[in-house]
């Protein structure tokens, strides 16, 4: 098996998966590994984690002296720190000066957390080397760096912007192609092609499909309209579901045969420099047999929201943000919300944006080099795509700082605020929707609410945050049913079935056969004499109770749809399905509210609508109730808030209403959260197992810090290592679920704590040996896997080292050995500034070192720096789960 297969890592300590990155074998440039064949199907098991109980190393105290390499009883002049890292910057190109010990910074495999702490380390560095340059020049590099981030921000939105609207023309098209055509314009939609006409006046230039085959029966009709719908549904369906089927990305993964929770980590001394004498193989046999498997991701499929919040926490989703992703994206998601597809375009539009992002900032070297950086940039694209999705800017930042982002500093607020700007202003340049406006909704009112209303306000909030809640539990049970059983393993004939369905139910109603935006538009719309919102309008008090029918038969047929198709192998959010439930419920209530006044207008609290009644002849507006309905729903599938709020108002310029839509958001909020705590988002990412640390929760600590650190392979810095010992420590840490984002930490004598070098950084090191190996042009005698690799510069051997051939003499073979000697000096890969805690610190110190200063991993020794153990983000994962399930 090639080493460039991907062997990656689902947050396999959460279902007893181990994804395992294969140890690469530098004898033959190959994966080591044996394993079963990966050709046979995917299954997970559940509830499976790491053990709690481990045996820890207890070495004797010893005093530490923090300016020593070693304890003071071995220190040694060579051994300095002085001299070790004159080293180490002068292996390292440069990247380690300044005061920076942190290592060279290689990127990180796919499927691995990202080490915040030493990303901004890096950038630390990396500005006061800049700050210092002087003159002229210096002012103009400083200038130049400065401008990066907000010239990428503008070329972001901008691009979003553009991209917004294209799909939301060809949207708009392909949603009323299926109605009918126009037949002066071919490309324009139904509204420009009647432009300057009412409702339910004629338009001869629009032609439906029923008139173009000649039927002129009316029952003819409808089931040849509904013919005609169905087809095109059934097409576009079928190739947005092609799309995303044939641009997946093929995982390899490796998982125990047996849980790795039933056995103990082990530590491994390494006092010697082969693994014979280390007993490793022999030690490996208490580690399950593992089996491969293969995984298929579908990157373009569902809204992308949950994988964006997980990439800006810190992990990394290679191809998730790529160019093939954003552009099948685009494309399926016109596809599938035309076909008729109970899904949203909106949540689609953030993982968009945040593509965008990703591609531009491989440009700037500020942000491709650097992945706590590039995150700052993608939490503003973020806020951008929410801003063309619904023309909010200032929701869009809302949404970014409540709902998606993890690390949200004053500066990426403001970029956030510049990015959401840029996006809006070029939308309203390019006027997709004809109206010069980016306002989706746009709605007047023409009278205030009354106080006895914000009574059916509330209601109408915990309704709808009922309901939303009940959806948001129901489709993740729905989503786990098509994950464990045969719904899974054939996707397009899935989509194809929810596609019959959905017009099956959907095209006698007229209010479900809308599209979502324009049912929508007419839900929260204020009923007049020249426009009945489609039907929604009641011209007197007996027509009430059809409509409150076809309203509830139209709110649970929506319900039943957004269950089975969200999560479907297509793109498509749920944003709008859930503004949808949450808007109709409103309607609902707003049309019994104006039931009850025109019934009983004498009553107490009805006494105040005699003005309105005189002047208007209604007292309550039903769309007011689904402008609150519509934010509590989301409220209940979500759980955001704030931003909801502020993404109302600008989606129908209401500000009059402000009051009640925040009355009903509340309401909303306390209902869901009294019933499931968790929103759609954070659902999802329990669903694909990603490894996320939640960072507004409590827990109710069981262990502590020694008790929860684990025992794992380890280097002595004064010692030579071979390469084949590397390979067996690193295949220790992938058997114990660490292969992609775990690391070994460097030990002096008694166990001292001096360093840490990561597993993807090691691995590239091996590589990169093993390839100046195999390139050497002179005979290479020596077995490749017992060379001798250093993590301390001062202790290369000579080029004369016998790990090659004496028998050598030209000068042109000395300085090619003296070249591959370079290789195996591995000091600059070192963070000799490792992160630690102390063993006596609290569970809340350790999990705030980790969700508020993005630490992949924490070092734990005790007051004398005596390493014990390690705990590593996932670890802490899997033990904070265990907390949530009791």
């Amino acid at each position: 098996m090639s080493s460039k297969e991907k062997f990656i890592t689902e947050r396999s300590s959460l279902l007893g998966s181990h994804p395992i990155h294969i140890p690469y074998d530098a004898s033959n440039g190959e994966s080591s590994s044996s394993t079963t064949s990966p050709n046979h199907s995917f299954s997970e098991e559940t509830n499976t984690t790491h053990p709690l109980t481990h045996t820890v190393v207890s070495p004797e105290a010893t005093v530490y002296d923090k300016t020593s390499i070693c304890p003071p009883n071995e220190q040694r002049k060579s051994h300095s720190p002085s001299s070790i890292h004159k080293r180490a910057r002068g292996q390292s190109r440069g990247q380690m000066n300044m005061g920076d010990k942190s290592g060279l910074s290689i990127r990180s495999e796919n499927y691995s957390s990202i080490d915040m702490i030493r990303d901004r380390i890096k950038e630390a560095t990396r500005q006061r080397k800049l700050n210092s340059a002087p003159g002229l020049r210096g002012r103009w590099e400083k200038a130049l760096d400065a401008s990066q981030a907000w010239i990428l921000v503008i070329i972001i939105g901008v691009t979003v912007a553009e991209f917004a609207w294209c799909i939301d023309v060809v949207q708009e098209w392909l949603s009323d192609i299926k109605k009918g055509y126009c037949t002066m314009h071919w490309q324009y939609n139904e509204q420009f092609c009647c432009w300057g006409k009412e409702e339910h006046e004629a338009c001869p230039e629009w032609r439906e499909w029923s008139d173009v085959f000649g039927v002129e029966n009316e029952v003819h009709s409808y089931y040849t309209a509904m013919a005609v719908y169905t087809a095109f549904g059934l097409v576009f369906s079928l190739l947005a579901a092609l799309m995303v089927k044939y641009s997946a990305e093929k995982l390899i993964m490796r998982i125990p045969a047996t849980p790795l929770s039933k056995k103990p980590s082990t530590i491994f001394p390494s006092t010697h420099d082969n693994s014979e004498d280390l007993g490793l193989s022999n030690q490996l046999k208490d580690f399950p047999a593992t089996r491969t498997i293969t995984k298929t991701a579908y990157y373009s499929a569902g809204s992308g929201i949950p994988e964006v919040k997980v990439i800006l926490s810190g992990f990394s989703i290679k191809g998730f943000l790529g160019i093939k992703t954003l552009l099948v994206k685009s494309i399926g998601m016109i596809l599938s919300t035309s076909s008729g597809l109970t899904c949203g375009k909106e949540g689609p539009f953030v993982h968009l944006a945040c593509s965008v992002a990703n591609i531009a900032s491989r440009f700037f070297p500020k942000f491709c080099r650097n992945e706590s950086k590039k995150r700052e940039i993608l939490s503003a694209a973020a806020a951008s795509g929410v801003a063309v999705a619904f023309g909010a800017p200032m929701g869009g930042v809302l949404f970014s700082l409540e709902e998606v982002s993890y690390y949200f500093p004053s500066k990426t607020m403001i970029r956030c605020y510049c990015c959401a700007m840029v996006a809006a202003t070029v939308l309203k340049i390019t006027n997709p929707f004809g109206t010069r406006k980016i306002v989706m909704f746009e709605v007047h009112y023409d009278k205030e609410y009354h106080i006895f209303e914000l009574i059916p306000f509330a209601l109408s909030g915990i309704l709808a945050g009922f309901l939303g809640a009940c959806t948001v539990y129901c489709n993740i049970k729905f989503q786990y049913i098509r994950k464990e059983t045969f719904i899974g393993k054939y996707p397009l004939i899935e989509v194809m079935c929810i596609m019959l369905l959905t017009a099956s139910i959907s095209f006698w109603n007229p209010f479900t056969r809308l599209d979502l935006s324009a049912f929508a538009a007419n839900l929260f719309s204020e009923c007049s004499e020249k426009n009945d919102n489609g039907g929604l309008c009641a011209k007197t008090i007996d027509d009430i109770p059809n409509i409150l029918y076809l309203l509830i038969t139209a709110l649970f047929i929506k319900i039943f749809l957004t269950i089975i198709t969200f999560g479907c192998r297509v793109p498509g959010g749920v944003f709008l399905p859930g503004l949808i439930i949450g808007a109709v419920t409103g309607r609902i209530v707003g049309l019994v509210m104006q039931y009850i006044t025109l019934s009983f207008p004498d009553a107490w609290p009805f006494l105040l609508c005699a003005q309105d009644m005189a002047s208007h002849g209604k007292c309550v507006i039903p769309g007011v109730y689904a402008l609150t309905g519509a934010a509590a729903g989301l409220t209940g599938v979500t759980r955001s808030t704030v931003s909801l709020v502020v993404i109302m108002f600008e989606l129908t310029n209401s500000l009059t209403y402000a009051l009640p839509i925040m009355i009903a958001v509340m309401t909303a909020k306390w209902t869901s959260d009294s019933m499931f705590p968790s929103g759609i988002y954070d659902l999802l990412i329990e669903l694909q197992n990603y490894p996320y640390l939640e960072s507004n929760k409590a827990y109710q600590h069981t262990v502590t810090v020694l008790e929860l650190a684990e025992e794992v392979p380890t280097i002595d810095l004064n010692t030579s290592v071979s390469v084949d010992c590397l390979h067996q420590k690193m295949k220790t840490l992938s058997e114990m679920g660490y292969g992609t984002d775990g690391g070994i930490p460097i030990l002096c004598r008694e166990n001292t704590l001096q360093g840490y070098v990561s597993t993807y950084e090691l691995s590239y090191a091996l590589k990169r040996l093993s390839k100046q190996q195999a390139n050497a042009s002179y005979p290479y005698h020596h077995d490749a896997r017992k060379t001798d690799v250093y993590f301390m510069a001062n202790k290369l051997h000579s080029p004369h080292n016998d790990s090659f051939s004496d028998n050598t003499s030209s000068c042109v073979q000395r300085d090619e050995e003296h070249s591959i000697l370079k290789g195996n000096d591995f000091s600059p890969y070192v963070d000799y500034a490792p992160a630690i805690i102390n063993e006596s610190a609290s569970m809340e110190m350790l999990v705030d070192m980790f969700v508020k200063m993005g630490a992949c991993y924490l070092c734990v020794v005790d007051s004398h720096g005596t390493f014990l153990g390690v705990i590593y983000k996932r670890r802490l994962i899997v033990y904070l789960k265990e907390l949530e399930e009791k």
